[in-house]
């Protein structure tokens, strides 16, 4: 089983992982780490070193925003775990977290093709659609 480690700005990770756990129980290796204001990045770099330390060898990192702080450091503190395979992926939604935290993979690479199809299929448009308009019946043939 990989390790899953979200974060992102503010409480969205403890808000995800709240939101998960409704949906799908409780679950082994699975870690949040959040950026709120009174954190700077040398506070979220530690805080993000020590989940990664703590979640094996395999490790999704998934993230709110790429190019963000919380993105950002991830991406570096890779480096700093040769050993590990870590991956990085931003645009965090609920439907890409549930099948990660749901289905059971052979490779990080299934893990990341899955994460990623599986946040962009839940991406969707309400749209109301149009009744359709009656025609009377005639008297015909």
């Amino acid at each position: 089983m990989i390790g899953v480690l979200i974060t992102g700005h503010g409480s969205f990770a403890t808000g995800m992982m709240s939101a998960s756990r409704l949906i799908v129980g409780p679950r082994e290796k699975y870690l949040g780490v959040d950026f709120v204001e009174s954190d700077n990045v040398d506070t979220l770099s530690d805080k993000l070193r020590q989940a990664m330390k703590a979640l094996g060898d395999q490790i999704l990192v998934l993230v709110d925003l790429a190019g963000g702080s919380p993105f950002k450091t991830a991406v570096t503190l890779k480096s700093e775990f040769p050993d590990k395979e870590i991956e990085v992926i931003s645009g965090l939604n609920m439907p890409m977290l549930t099948s990660v935290l749901l289905e059971e993979k052979e490779t990080m690479e299934e893990y990341v093709q899955g994460a990623m199809e599986m946040g962009a299929i839940g991406i969707r448009q309400f749209k109301k659609k149009p009744k359709l308009q009656q025609i009377p019946a005639e008297d015909g043939i």
